[in-house]
């Protein structure tokens, strides 16, 4: 715990910088004769010392694609979530990035979490837990938005889909928004199926349709169509390009061709535990038991005896929409003018239950809920095709572009970079992952544990080399007292200054 704890007091008292970190590593390499997905920085078809000779100008700063997945979990094949997933150009590209298998959102709710990201901030910090920005805090309404920072240090700025909550956020961060699209659309056909049968008793309305519609119209393909558009075009200036996919987000619509590449009575369901919430604190219970009229699980039930099944099913074919997008703009990437000099980073704002913990959606201090997919190409310093197991944060992401593109940081981050996670994935990181769910309430993950504090004082403590399920709560085990204090410490540490009302 030595490390461990040591950490905890450098951060504490280096505050008044509010954390950034400005970690040591080799020089950036931006070698225009060096292949974006060469795990070893050079041509398989070119010697090293005319690689390093190809050395791009300092004056000539990295491009950034930047893609954002909206409702994403661990069913993709490179995290082995689920053994169904069809994923292949998610995990083609992890096998030319470096995959994070442990990264958790700061709140496992879009609007919060995609803050914390572009900010670079805490929830605890900026105010922020829910989909709505009414209770932002000051340090909030002066900080740097991500584009905005990288705008003011001479990119052009671009996007389309959802960056934001509201997807670009505002137009003065960007040079070019790309057209409006049905988001999460189209709807089912015949409309919702929980809002058909039980109106407002089942607020999670969790629905499904096979759409019958030609290839494009969906809005993530026309996002993936757009972007290619921006990648054919020359640009004087670095860019960064933002694209923010909506699916798997409910309703779980895709077109039928993607529902047919399954075989709904052969997919893996999840193992649900009746007692499931028994060892849960009163307060974790409620949030899963109380939320609606009709809790979806139960609504789930007395749909119909398949319905879980279908929709297991639908969000199988709605991750496998949105692969085939990303491998399309990752393809076109590889053959463009900047597949050399683009760091690409491809994360997802948050989980998705389906039917764990008795919860679908979202916003719970799980495991389930915190995951998300992040995986990080950078020309010349990445370390491709290998995966790193610490437990790094969303919040993360700003400081490590700050890092890796050499560019000062603004003075709000609280996050620090994982540059030297890029360069060697097993080197050492002492920091755990923090996620909220509202104030005063909270969880750190690191490699093996995940603590979880509520406002009340109650607990739970699982740990991950036994139990990645979370089935039974450790937290009533005096031996593992110590663990569950250096835990708390850091949420005490990395919530300092948190307003609970």
């Amino acid at each position: 715990m030595t490390l461990f704890n040591d950490e905890i007091h450098r951060v504490a008292n280096d505050r008044p910088r509010l954390f950034v970190a400005r970690l040591l590593g080799v020089t950036l390499v931006l070698a225009g004769g060096v292949s974006c997905w060469n795990t070893a920085g050079v041509r398989a078809d070119e010697p090293e010392s005319k690689a390093v000779k190809s050395e791009v100008a300092a004056n000539q700063p990295p491009n950034v694609l930047f893609i954002a997945v909206d409702d994403l979990n661990d069913w993709v094949g490179c995290l082995g979530g689920n053994p169904d997933a069809q994923t292949p150009n998610m995990d083609d590209f992890a096998k030319r990035s470096v995959l994070f298998r442990n990264a958790h959102c700061q709140v496992a709710l879009c609007n919060a979490s995609r803050t914390s990201v572009l900010t670079g901030m805490y929830a605890s910090t900026t105010g922020i837990y829910g989909n709505s920005l009414k209770r932002a805090g000051e340090a909030y309404r002066s900080a740097k938005q991500m584009p905005a920072w990288f705008r003011e240090n001479g990119y052009r700025t671009m996007c389309m889909g959802k960056i934001y909550h509201n997807d670009h956020g505002k137009k003065a961060y960007w040079d070019t928004v790309g057209p409006k699209t049905l988001r999460w659309g189209p709807e089912p056909p015949n409309g919702r199926q929980f809002a058909q049968r039980f109106g407002d008793r089942a607020k999670d309305t969790l629905a499904w349709a096979a759409l019958d519609v030609e290839p494009g119209e969906m809005p993530d393909e026309q996002i993936a169509a757009w972007t290619k558009t921006q990648l054919d075009q020359q640009y004087e200036k670095p860019f960064f390009l933002a694209i923010g996919f909506y699916k798997p987000h409910t309703p779980m619509t895709a077109p039928k061709r993607y529902f047919d590449q399954f075989d709904r009575e052969k997919l893996t369901m999840p193992v649900v535990l009746e007692n499931d919430l028994d060892d849960v604190p009163e307060i974790g219970r409620r949030w899963v038991l109380d939320r609606d009229d009709l809790i979806a699980d139960d609504a789930v039930d007395q749909y119909s005896p398949t319905y879980r099944r279908e929709l297991v099913h639908a969000y199988h074919a709605c991750v496998a929409l949105t692969d085939d997008c990303i491998g399309q703009v990752l393809t076109h990437l590889r053959g463009s003018r900047y597949a050399n000099n683009t760091i690409v980073v491809l994360w997802s704002d948050h989980g998705w239950h389906l039917g764990e913990k008795h919860h679908w959606r979202k916003w719970m201090p799980w495991e389930e809920s915190t995951r998300s997919f992040l995986a990080v190409h950078v020309p010349g310093v990445s370390a491709d095709g290998n995966t790193c197991d610490r437990a790094v944060g969303l919040i993360d992401i700003f400081p490590t572009l700050a890092d890796v593109c050499q560019l000062e940081p603004p003075a709000q981050l609280q996050g620090q970079s994982f540059r030297r996670l890029l360069i060697n994935p097993d080197d050492a990181w002492n920091r755990p992952a923090l996620t909220s769910t509202t104030a005063g309430n909270h969880t750190v993950r690191s490699e093996r544990w995940r603590y979880i504090r509520y406002r009340d004082g109650s607990e739970e403590l699982y740990d991950h080399s036994k139990d990645p399920n979370e089935w039974s709560n450790l937290a009533n085990q005096p031996e593992l007292n110590e663990v569950k204090a250096t835990h708390a410490q850091w949420i005490d540490t990395l919530t300092e200054g948190e307003v609970i009302q």
